[in-house]
């Protein structure tokens, strides 16, 4: 899969993801949804520095 069309993909995912997240902290759905979201959300954040880091994103 091409770059351009993973951070598409990741971004689609991460816009989705925020509103699940919205919704936990509101309390339409349970708030442990929120908190997965989150540990998500920073896994993700750090391995794509990583990957920037490493290289791989500067091209």
């Amino acid at each position: 899969m091409e770059r351009k069309t993973a951070y598409r993909f990741l971004l689609l995912l991460v816009l989705i993801l925020t509103v699940f997240y919205t919704l936990g902290l509101v309390g339409v759905i349970p708030f442990e949804v929120s908190y997965y979201i989150t540990i998500f959300m920073i896994i993700l954040f750090v391995l794509l520095r990583w990957d920037h880091h490493r290289g791989k994103g500067r091209e």
